[in-house]
C-alpha cells in the first residue's frame, strides 16, 4: 500500500510538472507573440510618422534638349529618396513608362536636381505628359508638361485704370487660376493683340510693353499666377483700346479673351484737373545748398544772424508733351519755421523770393522778372535761387540779431521749411491759356549755428 501511495504522488507530480510547464510555455509564447505585435504596431506607426513628415516640392522643371530636368527641394525633416519615375504620354499615343531615377537622395533643407536627365524619354513638344515623382515611403507628386494645351484654365483680363489721360500708362492684368488637378509647369503667355477704336480721326495709339514676369516655372493646383503688360495710349474723349487673345498661353488651349476697353482722355490744362494730368514737381535734396557770400556750401548748418541765399535744385515731372514748360511765379519762395520759440516769443517764417541772379563777394540779387524762367515738361531741371525779401525785388532778406527783437534765421535755432512753387504749364511765358499750378514741396531742415 505504501509503494502505491509514492507512485501516485509521484505520478501526480509529473503530472502538476506538465502543467506547470504547459502553462509557463503558453504564457511566455503569448508575450512573445504580443511583444511581436506591440513592435509592429510600433514600426507601423513610426513609419506613419515618418511618411508624415517626409515633405518635398517641385521648384522647377525645365526641358533641355527634349530631356526632363525636374528640380525638387526637401521641404520636411527626414531624408528622402525618389525610388520610381513614372511618365505617361496624355495624347492620342498614349502610353505609361516607369524609371528608377540614378540620383534620387535629398537631406532635409536641401535641393536636388536634374531628375529625370537619365531615363530614356525624349519630351516632344506637340504632346502633353503626366510626370509623377515616388518615394521609398511611398508620398507622391505629379505635374503635367504642356497640359496647358489640354483642358481650358480659368483666366482673366483686367485693366488698371481703364481710363487714363493721353500718354500715361494702364495696366493689362492676366489672372490664371490652375482650376486642374495637377502641377503646370513653365507657363508662359503669348503677347496680345492690341485694337484700336478710332472715334475722332485722331490718330490714337496703344503700345504695349513686354511682360512681367515671361514665366512661371510651376503653378501648383488651387494657385493663381499674375502676368502684366504695361499698356501707353493716346487719343482723346471717345477713342480706346482693346487687348486680347486666341491662345492666351504659350502651348496652351485656345480660348478667345478680350480685356475691358482702355481709354485716353484728353489732359486738360485747367486748374480744376492739371493737378491729375501734370504730375507733381520734386526737389532734389541732395543738391541744397547756402552761401553767406564766398562760396556755395553743401551742408544743413550756417551761421545765424547774416545774410544767407539758398539754392534748391527741381524736377518738372509733367509728362504733358508739345513743348510745355512750367513757367515760375515771382511768388515762388522758401520759408522757414523756428522749431522752437525764438527769444522775441514770436513764431513768424522767414521768406526767401525766388531771384535772377547771385552774385558772390560781395553777395548780391538780381530780382526775379514774373514768368521769365520756364522748366521744361517731362523731366525737366533747374536749380533755382532765393534770397530776395519781397517778390521780384532786388533787397535781400535779412537775419540781423542786432534788431530788437532779431530777425530773420536767429543764432541757435532749429528750422523747418518748405518750398512754394507757383506757375503755369504753358509753350511759352506769355501765354494765358494754360493750367495755374501750385504746390508746396516740405521737409527741408536747417539749423542756425
Amino acid at each position: 500500500m505504501r509503494s502505491r501511495r509514492a507512485l501516485s504522488t509521484v505520478i501526480g507530480a509529473v503530472f502538476a510538472i506538465i502543467a506547470l510547464t504547459s502553462t509557463v510555455t503558453y504564457i511566455s509564447y503569448s508575450m512573445g507573440i504580443l511583444n511581436n505585435y506591440n513592435q509592429s504596431v510600433l514600426t507601423k506607426n513610426q513609419q506613419l510618422s515618418d511618411v508624415n513628415k517626409e515633405k518635398f516640392q517641385i521648384s522647377s522643371v525645365t526641358v533641355p534638349n527634349s530631356k526632363l530636368n525636374i528640380t525638387v527641394a526637401n521641404t520636411g525633416s527626414l531624408p528622402i529618396n525618389f525610388t520610381k519615375i513614372w511618365v505617361q504620354n496624355t495624347t492620342t499615343t498614349d502610353w505609361v513608362r516607369s524609371y528608377t531615377p540614378t540620383n534620387n537622395f535629398v537631406a532635409p533643407g536641401g535641393v536636388l536636381t536634374k531628375i529625370g536627365q537619365n531615363i530614356p524619354v525624349y519630351i516632344n513638344s506637340a504632346n502633353s505628359y503626366n510626370v509623377k515623382l515616388v518615394t521609398s515611403r511611398g508620398n507622391t507628386q505629379q505635374f503635367n508638361i504642356n497640359s496647358a494645351s489640354v483642358t481650358p484654365l480659368n483666366i482673366q483680363l483686367l485693366a488698371f485704370p481703364s481710363t487714363v489721360p493721353s500718354g500715361f500708362k494702364s495696366e493689362l492684368v492676366m489672372v490664371i487660376i490652375n482650376n486642374s488637378t495637377s502641377t503646370l509647369v513653365n507657363v508662359s503667355p503669348n503677347n496680345p493683340t492690341l485694337t484700336i477704336n478710332n472715334v475722332v480721326n485722331d490718330s490714337p495709339t496703344c503700345v504695349s510693353s513686354g511682360t512681367t514676369p515671361t514665366q512661371y516655372a510651376t503653378i501648383a493646383p488651387g494657385t493663381t499666377a499674375i502676368f502684366t503688360w504695361d499698356i501707353t495710349v493716346t487719343g482723346t474723349g471717345g477713342d480706346s483700346c482693346t487687348a486680347s487673345f486666341t491662345t492666351p498661353l504659350k502651348g496652351g488651349y485656345a480660348q478667345a479673351l478680350t480685356s475691358p476697353a482702355i481709354k485716353p482722355t484728353a489732359v486738360s490744362l485747367s486748374s480744376t484737373t492739371y493737378s491729375q494730368n501734370s504730375g507733381v514737381v520734386t526737389n532734389d535734396y541732395t543738391a541744397f545748398r547756402w552761401t553767406e557770400g564766398n562760396t556755395w556750401n553743401t551742408d544743413w548748418s550756417f551761421l545765424g544772424c547774416t545774410t544767407i541765399d539758398f539754392q534748391v535744385t527741381l524736377s518738372n515731372n509733367n509728362q504733358t508733351a508739345g513743348g510745355y514748360k512750367l513757367w515760375l511765379s515771382k511768388n515762388t519762395q522758401i520759408f522757414f519755421m523756428p522749431t522752437t520759440t525764438p527769444p522775441n516769443g514770436k513764431v513768424t517764417p522767414t521768406t526767401y523770393y525766388l531771384v535772377n541772379k547771385t552774385t558772390l563777394s560781395p553777395l548780391g540779387i538780381t530780382g526775379y522778372v514774373d514768368n521769365s524762367f520756364g522748366i521744361p515738361n517731362q523731366g525737366g531741371i533747374a536749380t533755382l535761387t532765393f534770397g530776395a525779401d519781397l517778390p521780384g525785388d532786388n533787397t535781400q532778406t535779412i537775419s540781423s540779431c542786432n534788431n530788437n527783437p532779431p530777425t530773420g534765421l536767429v543764432t541757435g535755432i532749429a528750422y523747418y521749411g518748405s518750398i512754394v512753387v507757383y506757375g503755369k504749364f504753358t509753350q511759352n511765358s506769355g501765354d494765358n491759356n494754360g493750367g495755374n499750378y501750385a504746390q508746396t514741396i516740405p521737409f527741408l531742415a536747417v539749423i542756425a549755428k
